[in-house]
């Protein structure tokens, strides 16, 4: 703890802040309680840099047809099941050899912690753009909004992700009712939840997925509060939060009050 301090001049209150914020026009500050506040260098510039350099090393990024297969094998694992010594026996040498070249790419990166001491393969969210934008480009009926993700169903695509992330959303209601179809099974038994949502997109997520995402969401939704604060506060990635937001709309967990805004009830 530093302590500041205070100068007052003509009926204002101005503090003397470190010299590392002597580069910066403005900080900013959030009151964490009555009497407890957390002062804070700008965020977001940092943020939207490092989105727009993830954004263009995927752009970058050239991928070929055994990458890509490679990478919907691997998505079809489970996280937790991603670890070297069953990747080592699940694929070839020749597809070992492809992994390598995507990890030298930064399509794939080795993930551990606590839980994983010997790590887990992991699929970086702009690896997940880079196959969603080949998966348009080489569509013979490509989506009429290039901005909404779109996901061939028809292949094992759709379910590779929906198994891999633990939510998709699709916008193209054919696809999302023959998704439907294939999942009916796991929808009867709560194993996987869907909703469509008031934008006309469907939102599928895993009851695991929606577990973690509730529990998170819960803790910091106190509020009347846009999706993107929400998923930021509770370190879920957009897509994600915004298919659990609507599962949890839809139980009555919370209200959607105006598009994009949601509040406890």
């Amino acid at each position: 703890m530093v302590k500041i301090r205070i100068i007052k001049k003509q009926d204002k209150v101005y503090v003397e802040l470190p010299s590392e914020m002597l580069d910066h026009d403005e900080v900013e500050i959030f009151q964490l309680k009555e009497g407890f506040y957390l002062l804070s260098i700008p965020l977001e510039g940092k943020k939207q840099d490092a989105i727009k350099q993830e954004t263009k090393d995927a752009n970058d990024a050239q991928i070929g047809d055994r990458e890509k297969t490679l990478l919907r094998k691997l998505m079809a694992i489970r996280f937790e099941n991603r670890t070297p010594a069953h990747v080592l026996k699940t694929f070839s040498e020749s597809e070992l050899e492809t992994l390598k070249l995507l990890e030298k790419k930064g399509l794939v990166n080795m993930f551990k912690g606590k839980k994983y001491v010997d790590g887990v393969y992991n699929i970086p969210d702009n690896t997940y753009s880079l196959l969603q934008k080949s998966a348009i480009q080489t569509s013979p009926n490509p989506p009429s909004n290039s901005n909404v993700p779109s996901y061939p169903v028809q292949s094992s695509g759709a379910l590779a992700m929906l198994n891999s992330r633990g939510f998709i959303i699709i916008n193209d209601r054919r696809d999302a009712l023959t998704l439907s179809e294939q999942l009916s099974q796991e929808m009867k038994k709560g194993v996987v939840f869907g909703v469509k949502g008031f934008d006309n997109k469907f939102y599928i997520v895993t009851r695991d997925y929606l577990t973690l995402a509730r529990t998170k969401i819960s803790a910091i939704l106190k509020k009347d509060t846009d999706l993107q604060s929400i998923a930021m506060a509770a370190k879920l990635d957009a897509d994600g939060c915004s298919a659990a937001l609507r599962i949890m709309a839809e139980n009555g967990d919370i209200i959607e009050k105006k598009k994009g805004v949601f509040a406890p009830v």
